[in-house]
This record gives structure tokens, C-alpha cells and sequence, in this order.
């Protein structure tokens, strides 16, 4: 087997917790919409026909908010101009931001070692729209880490998971061969699978709680990790990566 050569990452879930970031913003934005004077649809309701719309209209929807009022009659809303309520959601969404994304813990240091001892190119491969991808990345601080060009966007490349051609577009673009190459991600069918099927170095990202945690997919990985210590020992022990 060839040395490692390429570490690729999952974003969503495997960097940060998207799913507990999504339920905090949307309750904060929630909260501001209910505390209009006049509102009499409560921020629990509002939650509750979020996740249907959310559920119909996927997450990366434009009109989450606009979709959601018009479900409600002008009554219901106070008086108040849907735009008005779309722009207070809107703003405790993004105030959440603030602060509020955080990196599971060791990812950085992790990475930071990872740049020190050289060897090893970085990437993320991840599931979304583009902007909205690299403003986590920048959230997060993980985007200084990650090497030019090595960051693919579904949106961007026209590919969306699980297909496995996202991946092989990354492997392609570096160069580096699937045997040499290492995938973290949480999703059994969208990371897993199609990293197995290209031959690549899988590693299931599997943390308590996670969105993805007791699902089970049609590949098992090669590794298994619950938090990036874990993955720190698995890079050193199993590859022979000087972290």
C-alpha cells in the first residue's frame, strides 16, 4: 500500500456540529419572529412547521422563512409585513453565528500539526452551495489549514454525494492515487460508500449524537473514530503520520 499522501474532509457534522448549530439558530430566529407584538403563532409552532418546510424544500432553500409565514394567515402575524419577520429570523439566524460555530475539539491543533510536519495535502469535499460552504470554513477556522484548490463543492463541481465522482474529481485534481488518499466523513452512504468504492482510506467520523450516529451503510470503513484524538491515532498509528 502506498503512504498516506491526501487527507480529505467531510464538512457538515464531521468538522463542527452542524445539526445542534442549525437547532440553535432556528430556534433563535423563531424566537425573534414570536416576539412581535400582536404574534399569536408561538415560536414551538414556528419550529414545528420549519422542519416541514425544511423537510420539503431541502436545507439549502432560499425561502425557508418566506415559505414558512405564508403558511400562517395575516391574522396570525400581528399585522406585521412578512418581509419585516423574514428579516428579524433572518438576523438572529446569522447573529447565532457569531460565536456560535464552533470546531469539534482537537480539529484544529490537529490540523495545525498536520501543516508542521508537512507530507500530507488537505482538503475538504463537502455536500452544498459554494458561498455558504466557504463561510463555515472561515467560521470555523479551518480554511487557512487546507491547501489552494483543494476545497470541492458539490454546487461548484456539479456533482452531489453519494456519487462517487465528487471524490474521484478530488483525486483527479491532485493527482494522487485512491490508495494514497485518506476520507473522513460521518454519512455512512453519502462519505463511506463511495470512498470504499474508489478504493480510498475510509474513516467514519462517528461522534455521540451525531446526526448520522446510529445509521448504518452498505461499506464498512476502514477506521472508525469518535472525535479527532481519535483520528490523530488512526493518521499515526495506522499510517504512520508524524502527528
Amino acid at each position: 500500500m502506498p503512504g498516506l499522501r491526501l487527507l480529505l474532509l467531510d464538512l457538515d457534522d464531521t468538522l463542527y456540529s452542524t445539526t445542534a448549530f442549525a437547532a440553535r439558530a432556528r430556534r433563535a430566529a423563531m424566537e425573534a419572529v414570536a416576539s412581535f407584538p400582536g404574534m399569536t403563532v408561538s415560536a414551538e409552532a414556528l419550529l414545528d412547521e420549519l422542519r416541514e418546510v425544511i423537510a420539503e424544500f431541502g436545507a439549502n432553500d432560499h425561502a425557508h422563512y418566506d415559505r414558512l409565514l405564508r403558511r400562517f394567515p395575516e391574522a396570525a402575524l400581528g399585522g406585521h409585513p412578512r418581509a419585516a419577520l423574514v428579516a428579524a429570523g433572518v438576523a438572529a439566524y446569522h447573529d447565532t453565528k457569531h460565536g456560535g460555530m464552533e470546531p469539534f475539539p482537537g480539529l484544529l491543533d490537529l490540523l495545525a500539526d498536520l501543516r508542521r510536519a508537512g507530507g500530507l495535502r488537505i482538503g475538504v469535499v463537502t455536500e452544498g452551495l459554494e458561498v455558504k460552504q466557504f463561510e463555515k470554513l472561515h467560521r470555523l477556522g479551518v480554511y487557512p489549514f487546507l491547501d489552494r484548490g483543494m476545497i470541492f463543492v458539490s454546487e461548484a463541481i456539479g456533482i452531489s454525494k453519494p456519487n462517487p465522482k465528487l471524490l474521484q474529481r478530488a483525486l483527479h485534481c491532485t493527482g494522487v492515487p485512491a490508495a494514497a488518499a485518506l476520507y473522513v466523513g460521518d454519512n455512512p452512504v453519502n462519505d463511506v460508500a463511495p470512498a470504499r468504492a474508489l478504493g480510498m482510506v475510509a474513516v467514519r467520523f462517528r461522534s455521540p449524537g451525531g446526526k448520522h450516529a446510529v445509521v448504518e451503510g452498505p461499506a464498512a470503513p476502514d477506521h472508525e473514530v469518535a472525535d479527532f484524538a481519535g483520528l490523530r491515532t488512526v493518521l499515526r498509528e495506522a499510517h504512520g503520520v508524524a502527528v
